[in-house]
């Protein structure tokens, strides 16, 4: 036999199911949900193909001329030489921008050939390999020994010894983009729940709505149904992520890695958490669209505030009050992915910040709970949040 109470969360139950389709299947079949899909897709692959493309190295041209390129010595990597026959097709081609830079030997000199707006890593490589020829030509008119010389500098070279990972900055880049995308996914579609809910206001669906169902039944199925339709776009934009990083070949942090991805997907749907029961309870505080701007200024400045923190916070990650804020919600959702692009934060701490975030979650959706339950039947009039909190 069946007990009152759980005959009570059944019907619980199925209410919330029936507001959480209601929901869903409104924004699958709405043109403005796909658009806006579309455009964070195109919003994503252009942040990674853009990143991919500032990252790749680019080839510059020395033209070399008067001597053999073995005695300019050995360029760097990015540096590609080229011959020129004299100073005049040196000149030209510098100036033609054919060539970055030019070495030019004449009249037993080294002359170097730069633009004003040659790279600073020509304008390097130039002036070292026109001084490696004279160093060279000094050591033939003083009969050095080079093989001797070569050995006993190779036995007291520096060793270069490599600190850090130089694809941080990179990653860091990256995930911050990547995490403000989410963080307008959360205004986005927390601004969408409240003015669903000022339409059913003003329309008075609501008050028909209320009338098989209690006020937190259908705060929680809208809720559910709108953030069930945010999380296809955000799976819709990590796939988007994955195949712009895997088209572009991206091996220098301009994607973040699966963990961090993954990282990043349960920290949008934290937050996303946190602050869906805040704009909900806006939009049950006023009953004309006209006046929802005026409510939801308070949720919108404290849901961008994580974003200002994390740029801040990137310039060093691992700063003392960095490691303090990143578990304090509403910033652990920028914080902790930012910290997991670039494998700064062990599992333990994210289960640490998660708890804490779940247990601002908690109370923020009890608080917007009684705000909606005392506000969303007063139609014609605009609730302000202190008499919504006195109440």
């Amino acid at each position: 036999m069946s007990t009152p109470a759980g005959n009570n969360r059944s019907k619980a139950l199925r209410d919330v199911r029936l507001v959480y389709q209601r929901e869903v299947t409104a924004r699958f079949t709405s043109k403005g949900y796909f658009a806006g899909m579309m455009i964070m897709v195109v919003a994503v692959v252009a942040i990674v193909m853009g990143l991919s493309y500032l990252n790749q190295p680019k080839t510059l041209h020395v033209a070399v001329c008067g001597a053999t390129s073995a005695e300019f010595g050995t360029p760097p990597e990015d540096i590609q030489v080229k011959a020129c026959s004299g100073m005049k097709q040196a000149r030209s081609a510098t100036a033609d921008e054919d060539a970055d830079a030019a070495v030019v030997i004449a009249d037993g000199r080294a002359s170097v050939l730069v633009r004003g707006n040659s790279d600073q890593r020509a304008r390097d490589a130039a002036v070292v390999m026109g001084r490696s020829w004279a160093l060279n030509k000094a050591y033939a008119e003083q009969h050095v020994d080079r093989a001797r010389l070569a050995r006993s500098l190779s036995e007291t070279a520096p060793h270069i010894v490599s600190v850090g990972d130089s694809s941080q900055s990179k990653q860091v880049g990256a995930a911050i983009s990547l995490v403000i995308i989410l963080f307008v996914q959360i205004t986005g579609q927390g601004s969408l729940i409240a003015q669903g809910i000022v339409e059913e206001k003003s329309t008075r669906i609501v008050e028909v709505l209320l009338s098989t169902l209690t006020p937190v039944r259908l705060m929680i199925g809208k809720v559910a149904g709108i953030g069930t339709a945010a999380v296809l776009q955000i799976l819709v934009l990590v796939g988007a992520l994955v195949g712009a990083g895997a088209v572009s070949g991206s091996k220098t942090g301009s994607v973040p890695g699966t963990g961090a991805l993954v990282s990043l997907l349960v920290w949008f749907l934290l937050s996303f958490a946190l602050f869906a029961g805040l704009f909900a309870a806006a939009g049950s505080l006023v009953s004309r669209p006209e006046d929802l701007q005026s409510v939801l200024m308070p949720v919108m400045v404290i849901a961008l505030m994580p974003v200002g923190v994390a740029v801040a916070a990137a310039n060093d990650l691992s700063a003392p009050w960095v490691s303090v804020i990143q578990y304090l919600p509403p910033f652990s959702g920028m914080l902790i992915p930012m910290q997991a692009s670039i494998d700064n934060v062990s599992l333990l701490q994210q289960l640490l910040a998660a708890a804490v975030m779940l247990v601002a979650i908690a109370g923020c959706m009890w608080l917007a709970s009684r705000i909606y339950r005392t506000s969303i039947l007063k139609i014609g009039t605009t609730v302000r949040w202190s008499q919504a909190l006195a109440a």
